[in-house]
């Protein structure tokens, strides 16, 4: 619709192939990332992702996919160093180069379709509703094609599942599409655990959805317990454990106002509860509660005939007013689901990453606090509210303009954790402001991409995007901050 081509249809009813190749440059200038003017190191990074898949059917009943992830993440240029000192992976996404040697099972499944349902086992990526807590990592549950950046990481699992339509026979089309699932899965990789680095997690889910095209309903619930990699900032170097419950609900409506222009509403809704012994403090000793709850609500107008697409989404990510209390609160959008280029994927989680290292050092504070790790944001939406509306449009079909803006404010008190850490428990903002303002500030993005189409249904896109922030004042007192910004060249190679 509008300013997306059309998805590319299986290249045969047996068999498919698909990958992509994708080379990204990075320029930005390095920005003060604490109160006394220390700054980012990375200036110019190559990134790089390789994913190679295909699907085989040899009976109607039998379907066998696999796809493999090679290459992924930091490839040359300056690495990121920002808080090395609390963990040797500071982000899920490595940026000093490791993960060019680590080739990912990202779907290695077997599916059996029966006449009760179909029964899935084996390694696959997973995706709900709007992205925002499951994402597959390819994009596919984004408001297609209006974002910038690149999805990186990708929920992988090995899972064994059954889905039904029970009511595939009934008289109503609608009841017809009702299908019901449950499923229990060993996570291999998301935001929150790695099987490669030493997290353990399992789940079990029930979820129920109905989609008939234009309308989709779906409700989840999921039960997880993980066990982290050891930390040595732990007495005794012991684990810790976190066990919740995951409640979410989304909704889409299309809604065709004429036979070219389509109207579309959607929403996710997310609530986390349990109990984690990662916090370690006096009031924690026995472990802390959690409570989480994150949301976003998106209308989108398609014009195709004008090639036209534009979308408002706005989100909401709890934050806690008081991190040492016995309630964590900050809730943690998926870091696939891009809100903007600046703002989340670089100031925020560089300024987590030099925290973390201050509380790292002994020098500084004394002894480490345990899950220290932890306090980095991923680059991930977590305590904010935001508004952010994007346009795109191709003039002519193989060239994409984009332009976005967005307005971002904390949900709850912004607090650095070595400067609140400083200031006897009491949030403090990065800059040394105790209980300092709420406004992150306004950032522009562009992007242009010319697509050229190949034979057998291959395709390049080169092209430029970039994004500049302008602080708020969640960010005053820090030094040499400025005005934040990011380039990057694309280049993907996709069939």
């Amino acid at each position: 619709f509008g300013a997306d081509g059309p998805a590319r249809a299986a290249r045969d009813e047996r068999w498919d192939a698909s990958g992509e190749a994708r080379l990204r440059f990075n320029q930005a200038l390095p920005f003060g990332v604490d109160d006394v003017g220390t700054s980012g190191n990375q200036r110019t990074w190559l990134q790089s992702r390789l994913v190679v898949g295909g699907r085989w059917v040899p009976t109607g009943a039998l379907r066998v996919d696999l796809e493999l992830e090679a290459l992924s993440g930091y490839l040359a240029g300056d690495p990121l160093t920002l808080g090395t000192n609390a963990t040797s992976r500071p982000f899920p996404l490595a940026a000093d180069g490791r993960d060019r040697v680590r080739v990912l099972p990202r779907k290695a499944s077997l599916a059996w379709t029966t006449g009760l349902g179909q029964l899935v086992v084996g390694a696959q990526t997973f995706s709900w509703g709007t992205g925002l807590l499951a994402n597959d990592g390819a994009c596919a549950a984004q408001s297609d094609g209006l974002q910038f950046g690149d999805a990186w990481m990708g929920n992988v699992v090995a899972r064994l599942a059954f889905l039904t339509r029970p009511f595939s026979r009934a008289d109503s089309p609608l009841v017809q599409q009702l299908a019901l699932f449950v499923a229990g899965d060993f996570v291999l990789r998301d935001d929150n655990a790695s099987v490669f680095d030493g997290d353990l997690a399992g789940a079990a889910l029930v979820g129920a959805r109905l989609d008939t095209g234009r309308t989709a309903l779906g409700a989840l619930v999921v039960g997880r317990t993980q066990t982290d990699r050891r930390d040595p900032f732990r007495p005794g170097a012991a684990v810790s454990t976190t066990t919740v419950a995951v409640g979410d609900l989304f909704a889409r409506h299309r809604f065709d106002l004429s036979p070219s222009q389509h109207l579309t509403l959607e929403g996710e809704g997310t609530l986390i509860g349990g109990r984690s012994t990662r916090p370690l403090t006096e009031e924690t000793v026995a472990g802390a509660g959690v409570l989480q709850l994150g949301g976003l609500a998106r209308v989108r107008w398609d014009a195709d005939a004008l090639r036209l697409s534009s979308a408002l989404e706005v989100g909401y990510a709890s934050g806690d007013n008081d991190p040492r209390d016995g309630v964590a609160r900050t809730f943690s959008m998926h870091s696939d689901h891009n809100v903007g280029l600046v703002l989340f994927d670089q100031v925020l989680p560089m300024m987590t990453a030099r925290a973390a290292d201050r509380l790292a050092a002994p020098a500084l504070l004394g002894t480490p606090p345990p899950s220290v790790r932890f306090l980095i944001n991923p680059g991930a939406v977590q305590n904010a509210a935001y508004l952010h509306p994007v346009v795109k449009w191709r003039p002519v079909e193989v060239v994409e303009l984009r332009v976005g803006y967005v307005y971002a404010v904390a949900a709850a008190d912004v607090a650095d954790a070595y400067q609140s850490a400083l200031n006897g428990g009491y949030s403090t903002t990065t800059g040394g402001r105790v209980q300092g303002g709420r406004v992150y500030g306004h950032e522009v993005d562009g992007r242009v991409a010319v697509r050229v189409p190949l034979p057998a249904d291959i395709s390049l896109l080169f092209g430029a995007e970039g994004g500049v922030l302008i602080p708020g004042s969640a960010f005053d007192g820090v030094v040499g901050l400025g005005t934040p910004w990011l380039a990057r060249g694309l280049a993907s190679f996709r069939w």
